[in-house]
């Protein structure tokens, strides 16, 4: 690991300690993030690797904000997090007449909608959840996304800019969209832009509905 990479690590685990809903477990072994990853079906970036190699978050007990589990994989709470995004997405195409035109012409039953989106969705890589309804993709430069059903929100452009908070309030519209995530950075675009008059020209023909 390079000085850039220890820097934002120790950054990222300061971080970490000044928030008052989790406390600090020792890190995660290999073999720990391993099993982990294999159980979750998931690739965790390597930055937030060297952070749970360095210490495991753990919720306090009555704290609202979740973490996931990386020592219990199997624990049901732990894959409700990894499962939550596409879930959510799938909640809007049932219940909110969501559809992404990406995904094809839109069937002609809910049964249908819901029976493609859900295979659409599960030929994406799965987010690592990172605490409550925080998410990044499997590189490190990837965006943090906030995700809660088709509403998104990009609190930090990176892993690296978490301490700092430095997220979407200071890229510009034409910055859009942040990141190159499948699927996820074109959602966070409809969803902070595809409504607005300026930036429905560019994201507002990639999706129908929502929350």
């Amino acid at each position: 690991m390079g000085r850039l990479e220890r820097d934002i690590t120790e950054g990222l685990l300061e971080w970490l300690r000044r928030r008052n809903d989790c406390q600090l477990d020792p890190g995660l072994t290999q073999d720990e993030l391993d099993h982990a990853q294999r159980v979750l079906g998931l690739t965790v970036p390597p930055q937030w690797r060297a952070v749970l190699r360095q210490a495991h978050p753990v919720m306090k007990r009555g704290a609202g904000v979740r973490y996931p589990d990386w020592r219990s994989p199997e624990d049901p709470a732990t894959r409700a997090l990894v499962a939550a995004p596409v879930e959510g997405v799938l909640f809007d195409v049932a219940e909110n007449g969501f559809w992404w035109y990406g995904w094809g012409p839109v069937p002609d039953t809910a049964e249908r909608r819901l029976e493609l989106a859900r295979d659409r969705l599960a030929a994406l890589p799965r987010l690592t959840p990172l605490m409550g309804h925080c998410y990044v993709a499997d590189s490190d430069d990837s965006p943090v996304f906030s995700i809660v059903q088709g509403d998104l929100y990009v609190p930090a452009l990176t892993l690296a800019d978490l301490p700092a908070g430095r997220g979407q309030d200071g890229i510009s519209e034409d910055e859009y969209p942040i990141g190159s995530v499948p699927f996820w950075s074109e959602l966070h675009a409809y969803s902070q832009l595809g409504h607005s008059e300026r930036g429905q020209a560019r994201f507002g023909m990639l999706a129908r509905g929502g929350a």
